[in-house]
């Protein structure tokens, strides 16, 4: 496989990372009222959730785990009691079984391949170029103010204390920049490609109303670490704007790991009890857990070419790799909407109804 011609902006962005890394932490003033609009239009439309997620804070720990068990930001169980109990493995077992009717209304022809997909939790394609998306990202440095967002730079071991040497930094692309990479992508990708994003995300959808961010990432974070985001399965992509090879901090999946709601439950169940639940409710593997997680699946380590695309479900295992280059990885990132079992249910039943009816008749 021939070198592909590194971006513009990618070098642009390695050039600032070496002269002054300040530069990509600085604060955007010009579009901070935009932004400011924009954030205030999206919680006028998201009061219900807000509201929900305040008094999901106050309840004692045993109402969240009854009120809440099915809900996508309730990650663990609250209470050491209902973690002692089989809770945790119902509720994750009920969100693979009602994933998995999605693979009931993929057509004949490409369900083994979507099968597979949906029981490794990944699915990978390399796009031959990717130059459209040159000044997108090279607009976004200038325009959006960055955050850590997931990638912490305090969290290691189960300790909330600062990593040397860590840097993140993710740029939020505006709404017409999102809407421009979601044709590009709708354009790139494979024809069936809808059909391994709805296995990845447990529900029938399409790439669409997606947003994206630019991430920069150097040396360790709290991603470094093997964990899983949640109960429930979600889907996360990104594209690597850069070849990454082993010393460059390469996305890490354990295949498999999402469809065993026994193991992950009682990980998830021995971290609530020993108090060592990460401050967004993911559970990690270390030291003896983590080697028997690497005997029990298969490490798939993503390297190549820029221009690989990886969309993993991220309630299985995962990490970002070690990290021995002397240059940040940097990547375009994005997650569908999360859905929580019951809303998996009906619309995979919806989509299995309405292919029953629509298929054509041999």
């Amino acid at each position: 496989m021939e070198n592909k011609k590194k971006l513009n902006s990618i070098e642009k962005i390695e050039e600032m990372f070496f002269e002054d890394i300040a530069l990509l932490q600085s604060e955007k003033s010009l579009t901070k009222s935009a932004t400011l609009k924009r954030i205030t239009i999206k919680q006028l439309l998201s009061i219900p959730s807000f509201l929900l997620k305040k008094i999901y804070k106050v309840l004692p720990g045993v109402l969240k785990d009854i009120f809440f068990w099915s809900s996508v930001f309730h990650k663990a169980p609250s209470s050491k009691f209902v973690a002692k109990t089989k809770y945790d493995e119902f509720r994750t077992l009920l969100d693979i079984k009602a994933s998995a009717l999605i693979l009931k209304s993929i057509p004949s022809n490409t369900l083994d391949q979507v099968n597979n997909t949906f029981n490794s939790g990944h699915y990978s394609y390399e796009m031959r170029d990717i130059s459209e998306l040159d000044s997108l990202i090279n607009e976004v440095i200038s325009y959006a103010t960055p955050s850590h967002a997931g990638a912490r730079p305090y969290f290691k071991d189960g300790k909330n204390s600062a990593i040397e040497g860590s840097f993140s930094a993710y740029y939020n692309f505006s709404e017409s920049h999102c809407n421009l990479i979601t044709a590009f992508l709708n354009e790139t990708l494979e024809e069936d490609f809808k059909y391994y994003l709805s296995a990845i995300a447990g529900y029938k959808c399409e790439l669409k109303n997606i947003s994206y961010s630019l991430g920069i990432v150097y040396g360790e974070n709290s991603n470094s670490e093997m964990h899983q985001d949640t109960f429930s399965g979600i889907a996360k992509g990104f594209i690597y704007l850069q070849d990454v090879d082993l010393r460059g901090a390469p996305f890490e999946y354990l295949e498999g790991s999402y469809c065993d709601a026994t193991f992950r439950s009682y990980q998830t169940n021995l971290a609530v009890v020993n108090n060592d639940i990460h401050s967004s409710g993911s559970t990690r593997l270390r030291g003896d857990k983590l080697e028997e997680a690497l005997r029990r699946y298969h490490l798939k380590t993503f390297t190549g070419h820029q221009g690989i695309f990886i969309l993993a479900n991220t309630a299985g295992y995962h990490r970002k790799g070690a990290h021995n280059s002397p240059s940040p990885r940097i990547t375009l990132n994005f997650e569908l909407k999360r859905k929580g079992i019951l809303s998996k249910f009906l619309i995979n039943i919806f989509a299995l109804i309405k292919f029953k009816f629509t298929r054509p008749i041999l």
